[in-house]
């Protein structure tokens, strides 16, 4: 994780006004609503003051700013602790000294990587740039009497669940726990008080936690691939189990690209399974931490679709395995920076922010959490533990099943929705609010539903997609894959076969488990020679058979291209039997034309070497290869000789192959 630390909070009290003053602990379930004009502007001087201490690392309060920041330490330069910064090549460094820090159990060694919170002895810290650092040290004014209170004579002191350092805090909303920002702005209502914890906080007494307040726990399983659990993974869970307290997981993230991610993911299912985890046990998801990792002889992505297809390939390996409740965690200022994707907002659901306010505001669904704080102080843990609100933005009601249609379905997005059935389409309801991206050459918006979602561009119009087709769809990235967007909706054929067109390629299904693509020039070739009513559908995936052909098997027949040509051909039924009897591709060649009906019972398609030949169904299959095609043709073909009745033979130094009305001779 961002790494656990001690619970600072601004406690507060019912009336706002005396926050301004001093400031007083009450329960959070005693606090009333308050309307964001109720919140005096002292109280915004006062949190603004104390997110400008210059005592304190940029984005971490509880981290003390060093003394001063080595010449060695360059402001591309990323600091990840109170004490190490991490170059844009991996290497870490000492903050004051800039000496290169070489020990594994930090920086972990080329093939092992490190346990990510053993940089801040368990602590938590969000990465800030080094630039920010230094500017926050060479401040020339060091407010040192407002390191220790805050304007006004207000106080920071330790409080449980309440609030934390910057005045985000807990209070009730339609008559249920809420969190708001320091503005009373509503983050979450019927929210809950959850922590997150690892190792570091050793043996947690978990009913202790409970009678503390803890409603909740997202546990650590364990971090990379081929590492061990965290060694406190399985007593959290079972204690968990035990005591009632709805838990979640998170794995900490090593990974550089999708194979690695899919290692990953794997590595968690197997622990799952191994802790006796089912997907039914888990309240809250199995969580993808990812952050900028520091790991010796490597260095994290910084493009967000190598990111984007990371996630894809981690979530696939989870819901493989039967684990759906899935979800994204990070820091706002890296889903702001390398993590800046639709498809990776479109799964964070928990972020990190140690300020006033929540910066991300692009969560996809109702549900979220924030993880506000990194020093609490919970009965039954010693030392500090991260501090999170998890609940929803909008109220729902468990018993109003019309609650997810509080969000708005607009534009065409909304037409298309309306036009499937609405509510009661295969989609369902909406679950989020729509996500748009308006810059110049990438205009596009979705929106997420209980089932699926609905995809928009102005060059595509508005079409949505779900089940299998939509999981290959992911599979292959979604819009930033080779697919692109869809272009028109599902269409259901017979057999239980579908298939949905997006702009480079179709997505075939066959029930619920199996799926294909057919791409680009394969596609035309398929439709070109007669579709789905002549081909069936895609039995296997796309293959480069070599000198720029492409083949695609289906049910009734082999479809082929060549690039840079118009060369669109299949090869079906007995003649396809012939040809891979006759060694295929690699004697006979691809398909040069499409099969002709000589008459009397023949059917012959030309290929590059020689030509396919059946008669009477599949009882007789010959090929003409090569010098005694050519004599063939030479001699008059089909009309003075009829059709092959043997396979050409070898007499030494000629060949010969008999036919209807005579045999022909080649060297």
């Amino acid at each position: 994780m961002i790494s656990p630390k001690s619970l600072m909070k601004i406690a507060t009290t019912a009336s706002v006004v005396a926050m301004t003053v001093s400031v007083a602990v009450v329960p959070a379930y005693a606090m009333q609503d308050i309307a964001i004009e109720d919140a005096p502007s002292s109280f915004a001087a006062t949190v603004d003051d104390a997110q400008n201490s210059s005592n304190s690392m940029p984005d971490n309060p509880n981290a003390t700013l060093p003394e001063t920041v080595s010449e060695n330490i360059s402001d591309d330069s990323t600091v990840v602790s109170e004490n190490l910064a991490v170059t844009p090549e991996g290497d870490v460094q000492n903050i004051e000294t800039g000496e290169t820090v070489t020990d594994a159990q930090l920086v972990g060694t080329q093939s092992q990587q490190p346990d990510p919170l053993a940089k801040t002895d368990g602590e938590s810290f969000i990465p800030v740039s080094a630039s920010d650092v230094k500017d926050a040290v060479e401040q020339p004014v060091k407010q040192s009497a407002e390191q220790s209170s805050l304007k006004g004579g207000s106080t920071v002191r330790l409080t449980k669940f309440e609030s934390n350092e910057y005045g985000a805090h807990w209070g009730t909303h339609n008559g249920t726990k809420a969190f708001f920002d320091y503005r009373n702005n509503l983050f979450v209502q019927q929210a809950k008080g959850v922590i997150d914890v690892s190792s570091w906080q050793g043996d947690v007494d978990w009913a202790k936690a409970k009678a503390d307040g803890v409603e909740g726990a997202i546990i650590r399983l364990g971090y990379g691939w081929g590492n061990y659990a965290d060694a406190k993974a399985q007593r959290n869970i079972n204690e968990c189990k035990r005591l009632g307290i709805p838990f979640g997981i998170y794995w900490y993230s090593y990974a550089y690209d999708a194979n690695c991610a899919r290692a990953e993911g794997n590595d968690v299912a197997a622990k799952l399974r191994q802790m006796g985890v089912s997907p039914n046990d888990l309240k809250y998801p199995v969580y993808y931490d990812l952050e900028k990792w520091t790991w010796a002889g490597h260095t994290p992505p910084t493009n967000p679709n190598v990111y984007s297809g990371m996630a894809d390939a981690w979530y696939g390996a989870l819901q493989s395995a039967g684990y759906k409740n899935l979800g994204v965690y990070s820091y706002t200022s890296y889903l702001q920076g390398p993590l800046k994707h639709a498809d990776i907002y479109a799964k964070t659901t928990w972020v990190a922010q140690y300020g006033a306010r929540m910066g991300f505001d692009s969560f996809p669904t109702n549900s979220r959490g924030w993880q506000y704080t990194s020093s609490g102080k919970v009965d039954g843990i010693s030392g500090n533990v991260d501090m999170n609100a998890f609940g929803v933005k909008a109220y729902a009601d468990k018993n109003n099943s019309n609650n997810a249609t509080s969000y708005e379905v607009k534009g065409d997005m909304g037409v298309e929705w309306r036009s499937i059935g609405a509510e009661k389409s295969v989609i369902g309801k909406p679950i989020a609010n729509e996500v748009c991206d308006w810059t110049q050459g990438r205009v596009n918006c979705y929106q997420n539903f209980e089932n699926g979602a609905i995809s928009w561009t102005p060059s595509t119009d508005a079409h949505y997609t779900t089940g299998t087709i939509r999981k290959e769809w992911a599979r292959r990235n979604y819009e930033h894959g080779v697919l692109g967007y869809p272009i028109e909706d599902e269409k259901k054929l017979l057999n239980d076969w579908k298939y949905q067109r997006f702009q480079n390629g179709d997505i075939w299904s066959h029930g619920t488990k199996e799926s294909r693509i057919v791409l680009y020039n394969l596609r035309d070739s398929f439709y070109k020679n007669g579709g789905y009513s002549s081909l069936g559908g895609p039995v296997a995936d796309e293959e480069s058979m070599g000198r720029g052909w492409w083949r695609q098997r289906f049910q009734y027949g082999d479809v082929w291209s060549k690039d840079g040509t118009d060369h669109r051909f299949v090869i079906k039924f007995d003649l396809r039997d012939s040809w891979n009897q006759h060694r295929g591709f690699s004697w006979l060649g691809a398909p040069v034309a499409n099969e002709e009906n000589m008459g009397n019972g023949y059917w012959r398609q030309r290929c590059e070497n020689g030509d396919v030949w059946t008669r009477n169904g599949a009882s007789e299959k010959y090929i003409v290869m090569l010098n005694l095609r050519k004599e063939y043709y030479a001699k008059g073909g089909f009309s003075k000789l009829g059709g092959p009745v043997s396979e050409e033979r070898n007499l030494g130094s000629i060949w010969r192959q008999d036919f209807q009305k005579g045999s022909i001779y080649a060297h």
